[in-house]
């Protein structure tokens, strides 16, 4: 197929088996999926209509989700990296990185009682470790499910996007966070309720 005759602007189609050749032809002349496409690849696509189908969009919104999906890196807004300058944070993403590099399958993750079994030892409630980890991998406050992202994400990046926000956060000043935010308003960091060590200041930073 010659990439310059997609419809970009097609929206992706509702039925699921013509959702998913259209979208393997579309990445396929994009030049991001080989053909003949293996059943990974298949098993892949797949998983990504369960995340973004029924979010609607045209082509052109589905080449650039698969595109952000593949990237090694995100930017983070400013803000929401601050709010992640906490060394309890930090901690947590490091043991999510790890749980991740033991699991031999991300597909079916019980991430719903994981995740906060993992964020209870560093002191960080369920709802603020969802967003910190959904910031961490993705730079964005919403979207698919995280047991959906896994497996699209796949273990490397998944490692690879968690190391990077814990380099940007400790680079520079460190672990000391802004005091103000937008409009001169107190700010604070994602808190945690785990007792500072002895010398770690009270905030965990």
């Amino acid at each position: 197929m010659d990439p310059s005759a997609l419809d970009l602007d097609r929206p992706l189609p509702v039925d699921r088996t013509t959702a998913h050749g259209l979208l393997a032809d579309t990445m396929q002349a994009a030049g991001v999926l080989e053909r003949p496409a293996p059943d990974a690849a298949h098993r892949w696509i797949d998983t990504f209509l369960d995340a973004f189908a029924d979010r609607g969009g045209s082509l052109r919104d589905a080449l650039h989700a698969v595109a952000a999906l593949r990237a090694e890196a995100v930017t983070l807004p400013a803000l929401e990296l601050e709010r992640l300058r906490n060394r309890q944070v930090l901690f947590f993403l490091d043991a999510v990185s790890q749980y991740v590099d033991d699991q031999a399958e991300l597909r079916g993750l019980q991430l719903e009682h994981d995740v906060p079994v993992i964020a209870e030892e560093f002191g960080i409630a369920p709802a603020d470790a969802f967003a910190a980890l959904r910031m961490a991998l993705t730079g964005e406050t919403d979207g698919p499910p995280l047991e959906l992202l896994f497996p699209l994400l796949g273990h490397e990046r998944i490692m690879i996007r968690i190391g990077a926000v814990s380099s940007h956060v400790l680079h520079g000043r460190g672990l000391e966070p802004i005091t103000f935010g937008p409009g001169g308003k107190p700010f604070e960091t994602i808190q945690s309720t785990r007792p500072p060590a002895t010398g770690e200041p009270s905030n965990g930073s």
